[in-house]
């Protein structure tokens, strides 16, 4: 009955199964994007959100940064930072397609990718990711001795305690 009820579980498993799924969807996102740069670009043109140059640089640069960040973000790479990318290229979407984009989806799937990034930006990766193994040698790369400092302490006081009581 307990695994119905489980609050004390280790969150990397759900950490990675996101950045799997989410990743993937970003990678193969920008590779169909990537594939037919020109009709991409028309589309971002179309929205009329950017103007006309600013539409075609971003159209051609988007696809590339979904196949990078997407790659990063499966493998757990620099989460943090992928993750603040892939949310504003998100957001962005979001923003130019509108909250209810009125193509027979009741609301724009961009904000459950948003909610996604967001999470793993101030999650992390979790542990099955290229940021723990960094992690891990870093943290023991750069660990303190131990400096067994009590004893002397300890030491001092009994001298001074001694000083102090009258000797008979």
């Amino acid at each position: 009955m307990s695994l119905f009820f489980k609050a004390h579980g280790s969150p990397s498993i759900g950490l990675f199964l996101i950045r799997l799924i989410v990743g993937t969807y970003m990678l193969t996102l920008g590779i169909l994007q990537a594939s037919n740069v020109e009709s991409y670009i028309s589309k971002v043109k179309e929205i009329q959100f950017l103007g006309e140059n600013l539409a075609f640089i971003a159209g051609f640069i988007t696809p590339f940064l979904l196949i990078i960040f997407g790659t990063l973000f499966i493998m757990g790479f620099f989460t943090p930072a992928t993750s603040l990318v892939l949310g504003l290229i998100s957001f962005v979407k979001i923003i130019g397609n509108g909250i209810f984009p009125g193509y027979g989806l009741p609301f724009n799937k961009d904000i459950i990718f948003l909610v996604c990034f967001i999470t793993t930006f101030f999650a992390g990766a979790g542990l099955f990711s290229f940021d723990a193994l960094l992690d891990k040698k870093k943290k023991k790369t750069t660990e303190p001795k131990e400096v067994n400092v009590k004893a002397e302490i300890i030491s001092d006081t009994k001298s001074e305690d001694a000083e102090k009581k009258p000797s008979v």
